[in-house]
């Protein structure tokens, strides 16, 4: 997968988390985008600056 794509998919899950009815549901979703990211820049702490 391309960098575009992955990017596009870590888009997708965040705004899948923003819309959810359920705390559980975005949570979840929140942590699959935190995989993908870490997959596409391998440490997404060090990226974020913390």
């Amino acid at each position: 997968m391309t960098e575009l794509k992955q990017l596009v998919r870590i888009l997708s899950i965040e705004e899948e988390a923003r819309t959810c009815l359920t705390r559980a549901e975005a949570q979840r979703l929140i942590r699959k985008g935190d995989k993908a990211k870490r997959k596409l820049w391998h440490d997404t702490e060090q990226n974020y600056g913390h």
